[in-house]
């Protein structure tokens, strides 16, 4: 599939006219072409990440899957169950913890509480820095110390999109370490939108609406960063070697600026279309999360679709959020975090859980087949993607961190052996799990987070 970008041409003497009516050209801009963005029209489809988040642990006894035979031969959980019809795309990982937040002893004295590390760590895999957001106990913490794996993969192929990546959420309230997973860098997070329609303006905006008013605008943003002049050459020869370094860097940065304003002015053609988000509902309210949650999943697949973007995050609510998910089933009454931290002898509240889980993993099949459902190249905008379910810990009733969910769909464009269940011996680092993410995005690393926790991929994924 070619998703065509509409790039005015850009002639050797298009300049930028600076302060003091200064013209100053712009003689390289043949060189400044995107190579991530022509590898995306051209016969090599792009490797794609998703990273989906979900909140306070799951069950257990009704996530792993059960009657394995073999890493092939297994069946389903029923919180797995809406996944049925995608087994075969799926590797399920269990026996991986996140030993940076739990250290292997019992005087671990980092920043945070359960619920803050574990969402702090789990694309980090780095210790939380200090800080005053408080937690249970008497603890507190600030961000999370490290990028995250995310970002680090936006770092490697994002970089020829007109944006490296999206984050987004879903009733995602308040702004502390609790409600961030992904981290530009130690105690840098971006804050995921929870609204999307403000996150549709931003990727599609200066692409909708009458088509002659988009080239008007076009046209004068242009004007407004070129005009013509011939003095380029008499200018930079009167510059010293330093000067003419500074110059030309700055000229690189406003080409840059040029080619992102750009490049965010699509053709829609093919799966890449405008969306049809109905009319506005409060993104807000807590019973509307399946209409938003499904709206900001539209979202991904058009990014994706119309090669916006290659790396995106969506983070269903917030560890400890005190939503009600009566939509889920109309006995439910109390908040998911409440529910979650009931003992294992409460059966009803247990079972409450086991359908707030298994929702989860229905939403994580709609992300599937809207993917599934955009053909691209000799196969489908999913055969490129990877989609990464992750929970901040294991049970919400102990805040076990040990033995956490893993569930992947989709093989990264054939990195990933697919249709397998893998379950490792405990005692292995999440830090592990994310440098296979980063291996199978092909990006080339031992290490990722804290080193201590351990090194190198895990074996048999890729």
């Amino acid at each position: 599939m070619v998703f065509k970008i509409r790039r005015p041409a850009l002639s050797r003497r298009h300049v930028l006219r600076g302060l003091g009516g200064a013209a100053i050209g712009l003689p390289l801009l043949d060189a400044m072409r995107s190579p991530s963005r022509a590898r995306a029209a051209g016969t090599d489809c792009p490797q794609r990440l998703i990273i989906m988040y979900s909140p306070n642990g799951t069950i257990a006894d009704s996530f792993w899957p059960s009657q394995v035979n073999s890493e092939t031969d297994f069946q389903l959980s029923p919180i797995l169950s809406p996944l049925e019809q995608h087994k075969q795309d799926l590797l399920i990982v269990g026996g991986v913890d996140y030993l940076s937040a739990v250290a292997a002893n019992e005087n671990d004295s980092s920043p945070g509480d359960a619920h803050q590390k574990g969402t702090g760590h789990c694309l980090t895999a780095t210790a939380l820095l200090p800080g005053n957001f408080t937690g249970d106990g008497g603890l507190s913490a600030g961000w999370a110390g490290g990028i995250s794996v995310d970002q680090e993969v936006a770092n490697a192929i994002g970089q020829g999109t007109p944006f490296p990546s999206l984050e987004l959420g879903v009733a995602v309230q308040g702004a502390s370490v609790r409600s961030r997973i992904s981290y530009r860098a130690a105690g840098q997070p971006l804050p995921p939108q929870n609204s999307p329609y403000a996150a549709y303006a931003r990727l599609f905006g200066d692409s909708l609406g009458d088509p002659a008013e988009i080239a008007k605008r076009t046209s004068r943003r242009h004007a407004v960063l070129d005009t013509v002049a011939d003095d380029y050459t008499q200018l930079r020869s009167k510059l010293g070697g330093e000067d003419r370094d500074k110059l030309d860097n700055h000229l690189s940065g406003i080409n840059a600026i040029r080619q992102r304003l750009d490049s965010s002015v699509i053709t829609f053609e093919g799966s890449c279309q405008p969306l049809d988000q109905g009319e506005p509902i409060d993104v807000n309210d807590v019973s509307n999360m399946p209409l938003v949650g499904g709206l900001q999943m539209d979202l991904i697949a058009n990014a994706f679709a119309c090669d916006l973007t290659r790396v995106a995050t969506l983070m269903w609510s917030n560890s400890t959020a005190g939503h009600v998910l009566s939509f889920v089933d109309p006995e439910i009454k109390e908040g998911h975090h409440t529910i979650a931290h009931k003992g294992d002898q409460d059966t009803v509240k247990i079972a409450q859980n086991v359908k707030i889980n298994t929702w989860y993993a229905s939403q994580m099949a709609g992300m599937i087949e809207r993917l599934k459902a955009m053909p691209e190249g000799d196969g489908t905008v999913f055969d490129n993607t990877m989609i990464v379910w992750v929970n901040e810990q294991n049970r919400g009733n102990n805040h076990d961190r040990r033995d956490v969910p893993y569930v992947i769909a989709g093989s990264a464009g054939g990195a990933l052996n697919t249709g397998r269940y893998l379950n490792f011996d405990g005692d292995i680092g999440h830090n592990r799990m994310l440098v296979s993410i980063l291996n199978a995005m092909g990006v080339d690393t031992d290490t990722f987070g804290d080193p201590q926790f351990g090194t190198g991929p895990l074996s048999g994924l890729t």
